[in-house]
This record gives C-alpha cells, sequence and structure tokens, in this order.
C-alpha cells in the first residue's frame, strides 16, 4: 500500500485557503470602491485593506486547523460545510472586533468585513469540496485503517469506506474478531481501528485490546435508518445510551425551513422569469398538448395534491406505460424496482433535454410557495405509492415533499426505491441548514452534469 501523506494534504489545502482568502479581501474590496459613490465615508485604497486580510488569513487559517479541517479525514460532507461556516463567521466576528478596536484600522471601511464574510461563505466550501474531490481520486490520501466484525455487515462498512473517498479512512486489513488477540503481533501501533459488529456481539474485551494498539477505536453498529448527524450520547450511570430524534420535525425548524423555503422560491421565480418563459414556448412548439403537467402526489400530513412541471412526455403517457410494460418483462421488472424507466420512449424531444437538466422541474417552485412542497425534502410520492412505503410513510408524509433532497442528489434514478424511503427518513432525522445547503450545491452539480432522471 502507497504510504498515506497526510502532511501534503493539509500543505495543498492551506495553500489554497491562504489564496481563496486573499482574493476574496481584493474582491472585496473591489466590490467597496465600486459602491463608495453610493455609500458615507473617505475614499480608501487596497493599502487600507491589506492588513485586515493578513490577520484574516491568519484567523481563517487558526479556526479551520482548530475544527480538524486539515487534513479533515473522517469529516463528511455535511460536517465539513458545519464546521467551516461556523469557523468563517467566528474568524469575522474576531476580524470585526479587533477593526473597531485598534485605531489604525479606523480608515478601514468596515462593510469590506461583511461583502467579504458572504463570498467567503460560499466560495470557501466550494473551494474545498473541489479540492478535496481531487485530492481523494490520489493514491496518497486518507490513512489506512483495520476493520474488524462479523461477516456480512463487516464487508457492508468496507464497501462504504471505500465509496465515499472524502472520509480518507482506506481499509488495509478486513478480519474477524477472533484476529484481535493476537493483533499486537502483526504490526506497531496504527491510527484507527473500525469494529462493526451486529447488535448482539459483546464488545468490552475486544475494545480493551485495541485500545492498546490503536490511537483510537470507532464502533459502528448495524442501527435502525436514522443516521448520526443529531444523535447525542447520554450517560446513563455508567451506560452509554444514545438519544435519536427527527430533527426535521421539531416545531422551530419546521418553521426556519419554512421561511427559508418561502424567501428562496420568492427569489428564484422573479430570477428565473425569463427562463421560464423560453422553456414554455419550448415546450408549447415542440409536441401538442398542454405545457404544464399536473400529477397528484403525497404531500404533508397524507394530503393530496397537484404537482407542477413542464409537460416532458406525449399525450396518453399512462396508457403507453401500462402497454409498454405488458409488452416488456424487462422494462417492467426496471420500472417495479425503480418506478422509472431509463429510456422511456414516452419522452418528448425537448423533455429529454428538460428532464436531462432537471429544468422540467421549475415550476414546482410555485408548488413550494404555496407551502406544498419545499425546496429540499423527501421524494413527492405518488398515492399509488401509498401500500408500497409501509410504515416509512407515517414519518417522511409528516413534512413536505421537496423539489430536490437527499437522494436526488446522492442516488439519483440509479437508486432503488427501498433505498430512497430510507435516504428520506435519514433526511428528516438528520435535517439542518447545513444539510439543506449541502444539497442545494450538489443539485447545482448535478444539473449542471446533466444527471437528471
Amino acid at each position: 500500500m502507497i504510504k498515506p501523506k497526510t502532511w501534503l494534504t493539509s500543505i495543498i489545502l492551506i495553500i489554497f485557503d491562504v489564496t481563496a482568502i486573499y482574493a476574496i479581501f481584493r474582491l472585496a474590496t473591489l466590490v467597496r470602491q465600486i459602491l463608495s459613490p453610493f455609500l458615507k465615508g473617505p475614499p480608501f485604497q487596497w493599502v487600507a485593506s491589506e492588513p485586515v486580510a493578513q490577520l484574516g488569513i491568519f484567523f481563517l487559517l487558526m479556526m479551520f486547523f482548530l475544527q480538524g479541517l486539515y487534513p479533515g479525514y473522517g469529516l463528511t460532507a455535511v460536517k465539513e460545510l458545519e464546521q467551516m461556516g461556523r469557523s468563517i463567521s467566528l474568524a469575522f466576528i474576531l476580524l470585526a472586533t479587533i477593526s473597531y478596536l485598534v485605531k489604525s484600522f479606523q480608515i478601514f471601511p468596515r462593510s469590506i468585513l461583511l461583502i467579504a464574510w458572504g463570498i467567503s461563505i460560499i466560495i470557501l466550501p466550494l473551494m474545498h469540496f473541489l479540492v478535496r474531490n481531487i485530492l481523494s481520486r490520489q493514491a496518497w490520501y486518507g490513512v489506512p485503517v483495520t476493520v474488524f466484525g462479523d461477516e456480512g455487515w463487516r464487508e457492508e462498512v468496507v464497501e462504504t469506506l471505500k465509496r465515499v473517498r472524502r472520509l480518507g479512512w482506506k481499509p488495509q486489513a478486513v478480519l474477524a474478531y477472533s484476529e484481535i488477540p493476537r493483533f499486537g503481533q502483526m504490526q506497531d501501533r496504527a491510527r484507527l481501528a473500525i469494529v462493526a459488529p451486529v447488535a448482539d456481539t459483546t464488545l468490552e474485551n475486544y475494545i480493551r485490546l485495541l485500545n492498546q494498539h490503536f490511537r483510537k477505536v470507532l464502533i459502528v453498529r448495524q442501527t435502525d435508518n436514522f443516521g448520526s448527524l443529531w444523535v447525542e450520547p447520554r450517560d446513563l450511570d455508567g451506560y452509554l445510551g444514545l438519544e435519536f430524534h427527527y430533527h426535521l420535525l421539531v416545531r422551530r425548524n419546521r418553521w426556519i425551513k419554512r421561511w427559508v423555503d418561502v424567501v428562496g422560491s420568492g427569489f428564484l421565480l422573479l430570477l428565473l422569469s425569463p427562463l421560464l418563459a423560453l422553456l414554455t414556448l419550448l415546450v408549447w412548439l415542440d409536441s401538442p398538448g398542454p405545457v404544464f403537467f399536473r400529477q397528484e402526489r403525497l404531500g404533508k400530513n397524507f394530503q393530496r395534491f397537484h404537482v407542477l412541471k413542464f409537460r416532458s412526455m406525449l399525450l396518453g403517457a399512462e396508457e403507453k406505460l401500462q402497454q409498454l410494460l405488458e409488452k416488456d418483462p424487462i422494462a417492467k421488472a426496471q420500472y417495479d424496482e425503480f418506478h422509472k424507466l431509463e429510456n422511456d420512449p414516452r419522452v418528448t424531444r425537448v423533455g429529454n433535454f428538460l428532464r436531462k437538466y432537471s429544468l422540467d422541474e421549475l415550476p414546482q417552485l410555485w408548488n413550494v410557495l404555496k407551502d406544498e412542497m419545499s425546496l429540499s425534502g423527501p421524494r413527492a410520492y405518488m398515492p399509488s405509492e401509498l401500500e408500497s412505503m409501509g410504515t416509512y410513510a407515517a414519518t417522511i408524509l409528516r413534512v413536505n415533499p421537496g423539489m430536490t433532497g437527499w437522494w436526488q442528489v446522492l442516488g439519483r434514478h440509479n437508486t432503488s426505491f427501498q433505498k430512497r424511503l430510507e435516504m428520506d427518513e435519514y433526511y428528516i432525522s438528520n435535517w439542518s441548514l447545513w444539510m439543506d445547503a449541502y444539497i442545494f450545491l450538489k443539485t447545482v452539480w448535478v444539473v449542471i452534469k446533466g444527471d437528471g432522471a
């Protein structure tokens, strides 16, 4: 195995951060100079901003280091976004405080800090995601880990570690519990051991032995699909308790999400109105029939509503679908598993383009404004799918469905129906504004790539 280079990952990230932060302050200063005629204050030049920019670089790097972002192994994308947002905000609060207290900064327009903060909160996470995605493809990225556990679940954990490259945890050995007592004879003290037990496995003795040979021991149990972002450990007189709850079902969080939906959908409808008008014309010219397609879906509290889309199929699509499924057993098997077809003959020429870039879903912004949908949320399931949803329906249908969501950006059309249900429940349990921010970033990337269903 190629020797890991943790120091190289950290150095590359630091170099990119220093360059980006410096460029952000230069850009913020330029924006402030452009706005000078409309704002009060004496004229200024970059020389007034440079000392604050240098201090900003120091504060931001220090915050990133304290949050474990260098090299950042073991952090999920949502967790890295959360920690970066917190670090950036704290660093700029420190900068604002110092610029207010220190007299040498009195000629510095403090509005530059607000502009730089707004740019940083978007650009720095985007840059980190891009750089980490490139670095994670290198053979030296990450650290070796040893996985112990029960057969089956152990292999599933290993596959997850291999798939989520950004974590940087690379399985170098996959062993059974029987290997633990003699592990100290196999190699020197290593960095991380991951233990993947099934529910009824007793671990106390194994953990004591592993702690003699590993710096850290991580237990990954098979649990219900509640995720991990908002799980809190509880000490019950020496016993470890884990508190789970559905974070999106908290009343305060539902209000926050609704305000984001109202402001976001209203802004996007205004911003995209020329594009919506153009797409309306294209659909009207492409094939006979109405421009918009309305389909009944299941909403919050099992209420039914009509989701709004640009029409992407020929008229009589449902009848054509039934005829196709009766004649083609392969297509029927695919539709039964994924509830959609990979090469759907009912889709029009413009419809193919709209679906590829997910433009057919833009009219759903109106559904969001009407409080029938959210910008991000679970899938909008059809009434005919209610029975297939099983016990998941009682949780998933307590919130508004989303235009985009967790499974849409991570799985897209390759995800099975059962997996979509699990990912929707995971989203409800683990929701946060940072999670939504990550989903929106991923949605933009998916749309640009043309990976729509």
